[in-house]
């Protein structure tokens, strides 16, 4: 399971590059250029964060404060762009205005509509999250985690760093990172533990 194509592939829909084009003004291609070259960049940039104790904290809560189960282009037609500035500011920090130049000199869209891409995506990739992780049941959440956490380590902060890695399939990962005790199914179990 790879979380970026997953992403991708909701946020590169028909209906959803017809909400960001709504909202926008921007063409499809260059929507779907912005979206394309910014989740990559977002999912490393909380893989990052969540390598320590108060990025995993900030995480969690992130996650607990998203569970929009409408369809993504919904949640993108419906964003409080307010809130997904907030939640971009605090997944890149201090590289925001960077970041959100170079996917403007990327896609072709000007600062104002790549800005408002972004914010407009950001709530749904954390409700995509939260809902990928959703349990199915309270008996079957807590025989799961249960179950789990044995082979998990105990660290808030390594279990969402190994969380984001088992997604991301980037080129420099070293054997280590892919040797690090943590697969699909042990994630998902510990991320409904939390959540």
């Amino acid at each position: 399971m790879d979380l970026v194509k997953m992403l991708l592939s909701s946020m590169t829909s028909e209906s959803s590059l017809s909400a960001l084009t709504g909202k926008t003004g921007g063409s499809a291609d260059q929507i779907e250029n912005a979206v394309t070259s910014a989740i990559p960049s977002l999912v490393g940039s909380m893989t990052k964060n969540a390598s320590s104790s108060s990025g995993a904290k900030s995480l969690l809560g992130a996650l607990a404060q998203h569970k929009d189960t409408n369809s993504i282009s919904s949640q993108i037609e419906n964003a409080d762009e307010e809130d997904g500035g907030k939640i971009i500011g605090k997944i890149m920090g201090g590289d925001k205005d960077d970041f959100i130049s170079q996917i403007a000199a990327k896609s072709g869209l000007n600062l104002g509509q790549t800005n408002s891409v972004l914010s407009s995506i950001a709530p749904a990739i954390l409700s995509f999250i939260s809902d990928m992780a959703k349990p199915d049941t309270a008996e079957s959440q807590a025989k799961e985690a249960a179950e789990r956490a044995e082979k998990a380590k105990s660290d808030d902060s390594s279990f969402l760093g190994g969380f984001f890695k088992s997604f991301m399939k980037s080129s420099d990962d070293n054997e280590d990172e892919k040797d690090d005790g943590f697969d699909t199914g042990d994630l998902l179990g510990m991320l409904k533990k939390f959540m």
